[in-house]
């Protein structure tokens, strides 16, 4: 596989990249290993492979994520240049006919390695589940690419051609805000601390978590989503945290009493890419921890209470002053803030959200559902990615087996967004 030279290098891997790089090589079973991607489902018919790598080669130059390695084993980490060979990194695969086939080829794609030696990721056209229907798998390693790589590798190649706006995946640069002052960074970094604090609430010796997940994906109206959270003067993102709070703490009460309790904590990605980041190597966001409210409740009572502990991600300077500790904060502070969130007793449930703003389509053939495949590590008990795309948002589920009846957790999740809907006229009224 030839190095290539590269004018700008990358700048060196952060710890984040770091940390899903050890958590690759350490996971305890290859269904915990951090590999993250997204499905694209398409009408029409599956595409020429050679056509589909031609294309691939003519945009490789604006996506430097697909063409470098991280390497840390023989000397500082660093990103190195490769070119990937695209007979290996763009196949075929055929999945069983039925409404189940696509997820099922999903999950034996997860489980086969990326390529080795060469740049982490795979595109694979899978067909055979229906007729004039196909899907394109992208799968990735979280050490590289994160959920803002992922759209943009996927809007770069399917996305309308370059110059028709920003991609979905950066953030502005924060203008009009101004730099925070000194006390926003403190009550920044007082938050940020606060979330490194231990809780052992997924770390019991007498319920071991495991190696193994449940893969599974759960759709929803966007409408429904985009109409509950005006009616409550809230965010999608709200509605989405209070949705899955309430399907975590309704499945805790029977299977884990320990765990429905007030407040629950949460990881909460925040994005942090810039525009002149666009799809550079490693990840660009900080894993902030929210203490959400817990316990037994109605959902819409669950929802007007997050109101308040998501604050700050919708505040913009909380969103720079992260950017700032993250780009400029010393080295050893970062190190001992992500080494403390991610020992065992801090670990806990992740929920994401993104958006794709720019509609996709291959030669023609419209995407029409935009699934995203999210990872859960070691020592995290589940993971929920909600990517909104069209007229759906689509939540990718990963939860550790060893978690009895969790499986029911994106069923109980979707319910409490229809619960919280219907409960639209408490929510005016104040009840």
């Amino acid at each position: 596989m030839p190095v290539l030279t590269s004018v700008l290098a990358p700048p060196a891997p952060n710890p984040v990249d770091l940390l899903f790089h050890a958590a690759g090589q350490n996971a305890s079973h290859p269904e915990a290993e951090p590999r993250v991607g997204a499905v694209l489902h398409l009408t029409g018919s599956p595409p020429d492979l050679a056509q589909l790598r031609g294309r691939v080669s003519r945009r490789l130059d604006r996506l430097p994520c697909l063409s470098h390695v991280l390497r840390a084993d023989d000397g500082p980490p660093r990103w190195v240049s490769v070119r990937p060979d695209l007979e290996q990194h763009v196949g075929a695969h055929r999945s069983r006919a039925g409404a189940d086939g696509v997820d099922d080829a999903v999950r034996e794609l997860l489980r086969q390695p990326l390529p080795v030696g060469a740049p982490a990721w795979r595109l694979v056209v899978l067909a055979g589940h229906a007729a004039h229907e196909y899907c394109l798998v992208y799968l990735t390693h979280h050490s590289v690419q994160d959920a803002g790589n992922i759209v943009s590798v996927l809007e770069t190649l399917f996305g309308p051609d370059e110059g028709s706006g920003p991609t979905s995946s950066t953030v502005p640069r924060f203008e009009g805000t101004g730099l925070p002052g000194p006390r926003q960074v403190l009550g920044t970094v007082a938050h940020t601390w606060r979330g490194t604090r231990p809780h052992g609430l997924w770390s019991s010796s007498a319920q071991p978590l495991s190696g193994r997940r449940h893969t599974l994906w759960q759709d929803m109206p966007n409408r429904l989503l985009r109409e509950t959270a005006r009616a409550y003067g809230a965010t999608r993102n709200d509605v989405h945290l209070a949705a899955l709070t309430h399907a975590i703490s309704q499945w805790a009460a029977e299977h884990r009493p320990e765990a429905c309790r007030d407040p629950l904590p949460m990881m909460v990605p925040v994005n942090l890419r810039t525009h002149d980041e666009t799809a550079l190597p490693g990840n660009r966001f900080f894993l902030a921890r929210l203490d959400l409210p817990g316990g037994s409740m109605p959902a819409p009572v669950r929802l007007r209470r997050t109101l308040a502990p998501t604050g700050p991600l919708k505040d913009p300077a909380y969103r720079q002053s992260l950017y700032r500790l993250t780009r400029h904060a010393p080295r050893t502070l970062l190190d001992q803030v992500i080494a403390r969130s991610a020992q065992p007793d801090s670990l806990t449930a992740v929920g994401s959200i993104f958006t794709v703003r720019k509609p996709l389509r291959y030669h023609g053939d419209p995407v029409h559902r935009f699934a995203p495949i999210i990872c859960c590590p070691n020592g995290f008990p589940l993971a929920v990615g909600l990517f909104l795309y069209g007229e759906t948002s689509t939540a990718s589920f990963q939860i550790d087996s060893a978690l009895t009846g969790a499986e029911t957790i994106p069923r109980l999740w979707r319910q409490a967004v229809d619960d919280m809907a219907a409960g639209v006229g408490a929510a005016v009224s104040g009840e």
